[in-house]
């Protein structure tokens, strides 16, 4: 039992389910009373550790159980698994897995070798990224991905907007059925291809002012082209672009960035699609 600010909690039990997996449930008691929380422990290096407190009516889903359904599903689709290694690690057929040790947030990101054409020379394939947590900090859901091919860019699109269900709360509904996975994913690539057409779109759409000063206000200056200059509250673009380029630029800093987190990146392409209105949905 331990103390905390002169309160006693404790176990009620430890729940051993997943201890294959070397993650251990425990609900809490307070002062001997049954409260509606339970901690979540994870063996680190053979070292017990509570990595969050959550509620009791949360469903803990191992990140290993879900690489072993990731896994399932590169076979079903031909594609190699690869852990991540530097910056050109998703190119054809494969299935990419990242982890954040930091956060117990994991992400699998599959590309399908088809190819498209956005304009001359500039191809593009698509794909998902699957992601989950154990720490209660993200539910479990699919999202679509693509890949520029000539410069390595990858970029997640959320799938909201899809009248399709690709993401799961950490509740009692949560289910890990990988044939049901397998029919979300291929609805989400077929159904995504939508943003191939808003990727034209680009090429033919002149960077403006008004774009540039919404750009500055919703990244990171260090994410910006170096043609926008963002120097307080200035911006100035330096030279002409289409959005196609502009976007090709922004993605390719998130992407390629040595110390954002998978979970940084999804935001800020999040924040770069509100600023361009790409959507794959209606």
């Amino acid at each position: 039992m331990e103390k905390l600010s002169g309160v006693w909690l404790d176990f009620e039990r430890v729940d051993d389910k997943f201890a294959n997996y070397g993650l251990y449930e425990a609900p809490l008691k307070f002062k001997g009373q049954r409260i509606p929380f339970k901690a979540i422990i994870k063996e680190i290096k053979e070292e017990p550790r509570v990595i969050s407190i959550v509620s009791r009516g949360y469903k803990l889903l191992p990140n290993a159980m879900v690489d072993e359904a990731v896994r399932q599903l590169s076979d079903m689709f031909g594609l190699e698994v690869m852990k991540r290694s530097g910056h050109r690690w998703v190119h054809g057929g494969r299935t990419v897995y990242d982890y954040d040790e930091n956060s117990f947030r994991a992400y699998w990101t599959m590309t399908f070798p088809e190819r498209y054409k956005i304009v001359s020379k500039d191809w593009v394939q698509l794909g998902v990224q699957v992601r989950n947590s154990e720490d209660g900090s993200m539910g479990f859901g699919i999202d679509l991905f693509t890949f520029r091919l000539v410069c390595s860019n990858g970029a997640i699109a959320k799938t909201g907007d899809l009248e399709i269900q690709t993401y799961w709360k950490h509740t009692k509904h949560l289910e890990l059925d990988v044939n049901a996975l397998k029919t979300t994913i291929l609805q989400i690539v077929d159904r995504g291809k939508a943003i191939l057409d808003n990727y034209r779109a680009l090429t033919a759409l002149k960077l403006n002012q008004e774009i540039a000063e919404r750009l500055a206000e919703r990244l990171p200056k260090k994410y910006l082209p170096e043609y926008i200059k963002a120097v307080e509250d200035k911006i100035e673009i330096l030279k002409p672009a289409t959005l196609w380029e502009v976007y090709d630029s922004i993605t390719r800093a998130i992407w390629h960035s040595e110390t954002a987190s998978m979970f940084t990146k999804r935001n800020l392409n999040a924040e770069l699609h509100k600023v361009l209105a790409i959507s794959i949905g209606k």
